[in-house]
């Protein structure tokens, strides 16, 4: 089984590209692709504990690391003898966050140095060795070179760049043992995009370096005002030309298992964990709101069950890919995820929730009516989707609406009913500062 996830990416977008993708299409012509498929929260910390527990993101104690009682699926499939293993560098996936957990092996890239010193050590420079360990936690080694790289180049890409992923992730698959599960996550088309430059040259952007997307992004989330047209414009090519670079990694992970004899077997999933505003509703990035171009995502399954095809219409939560993962595979679905097997009729609204300082906002998705409860703002809205404008509930009266009002209503309770996080972990300076360049800081 191979999960492959790419940070960031709109579905609207993904849709519109196809004509200039690899991988993609191919994906969509060998597989089944679901239309309306929802991530559950529009940002990496509320979307991934779907994919990777099969449960709410504000259900045990809500954001931040996951909790030990948290089920997961790399463990649950590990006891079922498959060979697990993930590759990504996003710090919130992190073994800081307790992402490893279940995993035979897992890679986060946490102490690589990003900018030129994934170019030096494309690797990163690791501390892996216990004097070395306690040289950094005494005088903060990996900062030093880190503040010392900023000095004398460019400001260090908070990630590693998806060929690093692709050849890990192909070399780990290589040589596992069937049954495996691999999941791959790339975060190249999360800001700063900057992907390598015969992909910028085809979107017009070869003279954007890193110092200036840096910049821009800096402006347009604290200043989007003073962004000119055509700067705005190449932030977007940029985003666009990263989508290209992912795909043609992504080429190189199907190539990888077909040229082994392994991919006709091999379930492959793809998907996105959230999108991006690129100035719609007079906003950009990533705010607490479930908007479609935020929470709507690609998904495509290969080599899946032949009953998803009666499914590709539905709606569909990523909370529902844990239960996929194990009947795809033949085994029995645990009891512990609460997601739903694709099928007809198995859902008539998606959730979608975060938090901020322990105040939550929860979304009810249905087809007609989007329901959110604003605890950040302390406000409740109603989205007719069909017209796309924000209407007053009491002007409106039926069983839908009623249906995923009481759902939302119900959601808010069973948050406050299981308790909030301790606390914010504290991080090293060096997560902080990539999640400061990630523009979550």
């Amino acid at each position: 089984m191979l999960l492959v996830t790419c940070d960031s990416l709109r579905y609207d977008v993904w849709k519109q590209m196809q004509d200039t993708l690899v991988a993609g299409p191919k994906l969509e012509r060998d597989g089944v692709s679901f239309d309306r498929a929802f991530t559950t929260g529009p940002g990496t910390t509320p979307s991934f504990p779907a994919m990777l527990t099969g449960t709410l993101p504000l259900s045990y104690g809500g954001l931040g690391p996951l909790r030990a009682d948290r089920p997961r699926v790399a463990a649950l499939l590990g006891n079922r003898g498959f060979a697990t293993a993930g590759f990504h560098s996003n710090p919130f996936l992190s073994t800081h966050f307790n992402y490893d957990r279940g995993f035979d092996e897992f890679e986060d890239y946490q102490n690589p140095l990003m900018g030129v010193a994934t170019k030096v050590f494309p690797r990163g420079i690791e501390i892996n060795n216990p004097w070395l360990e306690r040289v950094d936690d005494t005088v903060n080694l990996t900062g030093f070179i880190k503040t010392a790289y900023r000095t004398v180049a460019s400001k260090p890409r908070p990630y590693v760049s998806a060929e690093v992923i692709t050849d890990d992730a192909i070399a780990w698959m290589a040589d596992a043992e069937d049954p495996f599960f691999c999941w791959a996550h790339y975060m190249d088309v999360h800001h700063p995009c900057h992907p390598p430059s015969e992909h910028r040259a085809a979107f017009g952007v070869e003279h954007v370096d890193i110092d200036t997307v840096s910049e821009l992004y800096s402006r347009l989330l604290d200043d989007s005002a003073s962004l000119t047209d055509e700067e705005m414009a190449d932030i977007r090519r940029l985003y666009r030309a990263s989508i290209t670079y992912v795909d043609g990694q992504l080429e190189r992970l199907l190539e990888a298992l077909e040229s082994s004899g392994r991919l006709d077997d091999t379930l492959v999933v793809f998907t996105s964990d959230h999108g991006e505003l690129f100035g719609e509703y007079g906003q950009y990035g990533k705010p607490e709101r479930m908007y479609d171009e935020l929470i709507r995502v690609p998904l495509v399954v290969v080599n899946g069950p032949t009953d998803l095809s009666a499914a590709t219409d539905e709606l569909l939560s990523l909370i529902d890919l844990p239960p996929l993962f194990h009947r795809a595979t033949g085994l029995d679905v645990p009891a512990e995820y609460s997601g739903r097997y694709p099928e007809p009729g198995a859902r008539d609204h998606v959730v979608a929730e975060h938090e901020v300082h322990g105040d939550s906002i929860v979304g009810v998705r249905s087809d007609t009516w989007l329901y959110e409860i604003d605890n950040i703002l302390d406000e409740t809205r109603l989205t007719d989707l069909k017209s796309g404008e924000e209407v007053s509930p009491e002007s409106h009266d039926d069983d839908e609406l009623r249906r995923v009002q009481r759902v939302a209503n119900q959601r808010i309770t069973d948050i406050g009913a299981d308790g909030r996080s301790p606390g914010e972990r504290q991080l090293n300076s060096d997560v902080e500062a990539r999640l400061e360049d990630l523009g979550y800081r």
